[in-house]
């Protein structure tokens, strides 16, 4: 009764054979500073196969159910192939009882970690942990403020999801999970300086053809960066 310790947590190394057949997922937040676009926490998707990673941004952890089912929508679509099993905490966002039978209903059998043992869901917490420390290095080392947290957190996923992975023999989850090389031609440091265009319409003749803003990350539907507009502080897509 007085000397008895928690045993070690021993992990398997064994992933699941095919993409889809396991998804890991944990929600992050509250943060301590609302985002730009008002959000205060995010929920990750993580393909235990290819390990490839999506990130949604929330405004209230209600919306995590909304946005598993967008994520099953989109990655069953592009592969063809059926989530077979979600695994995450007891967290309330995950045992709604509408969660709950939607998955039953598709068929989605539910992994659930046993309480104060987060260490069972070690895939989703440890990828948590690399965004967090990622994001807060590139805002800190640009000195851009806070409230671009989660501009920061969505460019950690989209460069991790593009650099060579240890689990996958040093090949990218991108690859992984798509079958091919990404490209990485385009990518650009966190937080530069970058020079926008002015179409002609919205200057005079006088008036600079440029305008100076900030790089702060990339879209993942079309061929254009995210920019921070200092002089109206607000985001921006603008072309590659």
């Amino acid at each position: 009764m007085g000397k008895f310790a928690k045993s070690p947590f021993s992990s398997s190394d064994n992933r699941a054979t095919g993409i889809l057949d396991l998804i890991h997922s944990d929600v992050s937040g509250r943060m301590s500073h609302v985002s730009l676009s008002g959000y205060e926490y995010y929920v990750l998707f993580i393909d235990d196969h290819s390990r490839r990673t999506w990130i949604y941004f929330l405004k209230t952890k209600s919306e995590v159910y909304k946005r598993f089912q967008e994520f099953r929508a989109l990655v069953e679509t592009q592969t063809g192939r059926k989530i077979k099993s979600l695994r995450s905490d007891n967290g309330g966002v995950y045992t709604l009882g509408e969660f709950v039978d939607y998955c039953a209903e598709a068929g989605i059998w539910r992994e659930f970690t046993v309480p104060y043992n987060p260490q069972q869901n070690g895939v989703a917490e440890r990828k948590n942990r690399s965004i967090g420390g990622v994001a807060k290095a590139m805002l800190h080392d640009q000195g851009l403020p806070l409230f671009l947290w989660a501009e920061a957190c969505n460019t950690a996923v989209y460069l991790q999801n593009r650099s060579p992975h240890r689990v996958l023999g040093h090949i990218t989850p991108e690859e992984a999970f798509f079958g091919k090389k990404p490209d990485i031609g385009h990518l650009r440091i966190f937080g530069c300086i970058i020079y926008s265009y002015i179409p002609k319409e919205k200057r005079t003749k006088l008036e600079p053809t440029v305008e100076m803003d900030i790089f702060v990350g990339y879209s993942e539907t079309s061929k254009a960066f995210q920019i921070y507009i200092l002089a109206q502080r607000k985001l921006l897509s603008g072309g590659m």
